[in-house]
């Protein structure tokens, strides 16, 4: 029942995305029991996804390898909180929440994380994902970004806390300026790299991760410092 509801929501939606999504995953290249990380691919349908990731979400940014980062803090945080999450859940959502993100996937007009949903629901079922946890991950996807209420389930919570962190640190550096587009300078960046540093930290939820935030801030703020000592009045040509 549940999973005939599902596939009559997404043919109502969005039937040529679901046919699309569908596509995606059976034109997937296989892959081995692990990703890059060492995440175990411990079902057909995990394999299936990650599949997907590697092959179409390739976004310095966005793409798979955020993705992979996202799983791993996440099951850091709930870790060291002790909090129980669903495997399931927490890889199907993180390996998608930013589908919506991407190149042809993106809708114009519609949040990014409201069409990841579009995209990876009907995809999940055609690949062989528990029909039933489908709003658990749903529940992720939507509140997974830092300006965003997470959830009150578990998975969704240590995503968003995980995705928060991914925008701190070296890496919410480098994330940070790849995205600057066409812009001239880099003053846009650099500006929004400073605002991550001050705001972010005080949208985390769990205590794990606000222990994290801290040594990843002073790292963005030490990054800012350097590059304010070695350019002209602090601007970049």
């Amino acid at each position: 029942m549940i999973r005939s509801a599902y596939f009559t929501l997404a043919a109502a939606l969005m039937v040529p995305h679901a046919q699309i999504a569908a596509g995606a995953i059976s034109d997937a290249p296989a892959v081995a029991s692990q990703t890059a990380t060492g995440i175990p691919l411990d079902a057909r349908w995990k394999q299936q996804i990650y599949g997907f990731a590697r092959d179409k979400l390739q976004h310095p940014a966005w793409g798979w390898t955020h993705s992979e980062r996202d799983y791993l803090l996440a099951s850091e945080i709930a870790a060291k909180e002790g909090l129980a999450i669903d495997g399931d859940v927490l890889f199907a959502a993180a390996f998608t929440h930013d589908i919506g993100a991407i190149g042809d996937f993106q809708k114009e007009g519609v949040d990014h994380a409201v069409r990841s949903v579009e995209v990876a629901e009907p995809m999940l079922l055609a690949a062989g994902f528990p029909a039933e946890k489908l709003p658990a991950v749903r529940d992720a996807i939507l509140g997974h970004m830092h300006d965003k209420q997470p959830g009150s389930r578990n998975e969704s919570i240590v995503l968003h806390d995980a995705d928060t962190l991914d925008f701190l640190g070296s890496v919410g550096v480098a994330r940070r300026l790849v995205v600057n587009g066409d812009s001239p300078d880099y003053a846009a960046g650099l500006a929004r790299i400073g605002e991550f540093a001050d705001k972010l930290p005080g949208r985390l939820v769990t205590k794990a991760a606000k222990d994290m935030a801290p040594r990843r801030v002073a790292e963005m703020r030490e990054f800012l410092d350097r590059l304010k000592a070695e350019t002209v009045n602090g601007r970049l040509p």
